[in-house]
């Protein structure tokens, strides 16, 4: 592989109008030490900005009435990484939701006798145990209703809604029976995760400008705005991060390092 030009100033092919890809792995604690588990694509995201900050301390000379800078001395220094993104895959949810990622699984059978509920109310919706069910039927103890003048049926979720002006009574304790059939949902358990600790990989792609790959050894993100799953514009997500050293992995670079490329 060719050696990459020296970015130096003064250039104007240093200017950066940056584009690139980003992909995120999660770290898991095994044993008492964080493991990665897998970098995914996080898509397209329009934003990825490194923010350095130091705390200083400051001391003025109290010998002459100006009273000038005499010392000033870092005292503690973060480095924090903001990602936007706009896609909504299962991976970015869970780090956006703090959770995890998971599936829910049925065999298809029949249920019979399942309690809807003891107290039905025109309009409402009552969910079954499964999802896509079919040959359903409705009872209240005397008899069975009707599908289209006592109830509505929303197959894929699973619920039954009390049609108005049926014969379905408030006092009127109702059971179903059905069929479902077998399915496997991935699923995302928002709020499930202590925090998001995660290894973040950059490469960089820029409109102008050298190009520059990143490594971020231990980033703790913490969702930051809104997740919009109805909206007038296209949603995106926002995680805000703090670098987290890894002294002992990486004890010459323990926060991260850029390579630049090309």
């Amino acid at each position: 592989m060719p050696t990459a030009p020296l970015a130096v100033s003064p250039n104007p092919n240093n200017v950066m109008l940056g584009r690139g890809k980003i992909f995120g792995d999660r770290l898991q604690l095994v044993n008492g030490v964080l493991q990665r588990t897998g970098e995914f694509d996080l898509g397209n995201c329009t934003a990825l900005e490194l923010t350095p900050k130091a705390d200083v301390k400051e001391k003025y000379e109290s010998m002459a009435p100006a009273s000038s800078l005499y010392a000033r001395a870092v005292t503690r220094q973060t480095h924090s990484l903001k990602i936007t993104g706009d896609e909504y895959s299962l991976f970015n949810l869970a780090n956006a939701l703090m959770g995890n990622q998971g599936t829910i699984t049925a065999t298809g059978a029949s249920v019979t006798g399942e309690t809807l509920t003891t107290a039905p109310l025109p309009g409402a919706f009552y969910p079954t145990k499964y999802r896509n069910i079919s040959a359903v039927t409705v009872h209240d103890g005397v008899s069975t209703k009707v599908l289209g003048t006592d109830y509505a049926v929303d197959a894929v979720s699973g619920r039954i809604q009390i049609l108005a002006g049926g014969s379905i009574l408030p006092a009127d304790t109702l059971t179903v029976d059905y069929t479902y059939s077998s399915y496997t949902l991935n699923t995302v358990s928002g709020g499930t995760a202590a925090s998001v600790d995660m290894y973040i990989r950059f490469k960089g792609n820029p409109v102008k400008g050298p190009t520059y790959e990143a490594e971020f050894w231990h980033v703790q993100f913490t969702p930051n705005g809104n997740l919009g799953f109805i909206a007038d514009d296209f949603g995106n997500w926002t995680l805000e991060g703090m670098c987290i050293a890894d002294p002992v992995g990486h004890p010459n670079e323990p926060l991260y390092h850029l390579l630049q490329v090309a």
